[in-house]
């Protein structure tokens, strides 16, 4: 599994040579660092579930981009931010893929902090670049 940090994730729990004179079994997750990079976006919406897509400064790709829950602060998360494809063209963005509904908080840390409504079945947009064109 690759996480929207750009961080490869393989989670186990069986025997494997480690290099050493036994096996052994073991539960733990092997991380291994994958340059950042956009490709095609996976939604999980319906119910009060939601998804957020944040349109931001092109110099902020490879970086990560954190949310705030204004209603639950057990709900704050943080995701990759990717360059990624649009038409001919392509954007830098981060994607909040499934967010529960609510009233959320970001901030880019080059101006105040925006919030933003999430609506369960519905995909959100927020345009955080400094310069819109």
């Amino acid at each position: 599994m690759i996480t929207a940090s750009g961080t490869a994730v393989h989670e186990h729990s069986h025997s494997h040579d480690h290099g050493h004179s036994h096996d052994h079994d073991h539960g733990h997750s092997h991380v291994v660092e994958v340059a950042p990079q956009g490709g095609p976006i996976v939604l999980d919406i319906g119910g009060d579930i939601g998804a957020l897509i944040v349109r931001l400064d092109d110099d902020l790709a490879g970086t990560e981009l954190p949310i705030e829950s204004l209603g639950n602060p057990s709900l704050d998360k943080h995701t990759g931010v990717w360059r990624r494809p649009l038409g001919s063209s392509s954007v830098v963005v981060a994607v909040y893929p499934d967010l529960v509904e609510g009233r959320y908080r970001l901030s880019t840390g080059r101006g105040p902090a925006k919030e933003v409504d999430v609506t369960g079945g519905e995909v959100s947009e927020l345009d955080l670049r400094s310069i819109v064109s």
